[in-house]
């Protein structure tokens, strides 16, 4: 029996801004196998997972139940090396970061930010070469996935 205590939530469409800033892919798939095939693609490009966030276990913790949704934070060195050498201000957009949120329908949407306008926005070549190259990877990856 659900405790009367517990505050759920269901997850919203996305807004109509979020297409300028977002890019998003739809699978069948349960949560946990797009996780674990995703991660598995990032360490295929070469990448390093970071961390994998569960903010369905976190709100949990404090009274509020979601359905299935993951975060994974992914990055490498090398190319934190080029960002900061082209401007340290840009730390804040690493790392990069996908998230699966599942929906009651069968379906989990995969969405990530546009790292090719996130780093454009400084006004650096380097970090607009970098973003453009994190564009394709991210893309290369998600289409790895065949989704």
């Amino acid at each position: 029996m659900t405790d009367p205590a517990r505050r759920a939530v269901a997850f919203s469409e996305p807004g109509s801004p979020a297409s300028s800033f977002q890019h998003m892919r739809v699978s069948t798939q349960p949560v946990e196998e797009v996780v674990t095939r995703l991660k598995e693609k990032i360490v295929a490009a070469d990448l390093w997972v970071l961390h994998e966030i569960n903010p369905q276990m976190l709100l949990h913790r404090d009274g509020y139940d979601i359905g299935a949704a993951r975060q994974i934070l992914f990055f490498h060195p090398r190319l934190m090396w080029r960002l900061l050498a082209a401007d340290s201000a840009a730390l804040l957009e690493a790392p990069l970061k996908f998230a699966a949120i599942g929906f009651p329908e069968e379906r989990t949407e995969l969405r990530w930010l546009d790292p090719r306008q996130a780093f454009a926005r400084y006004g650096s070549p380097a970090l607009a070469t970098l973003g453009e190259e994190l564009a394709g990877i991210c893309e290369g990856i998600v289409t790895g996935l065949g989704l």
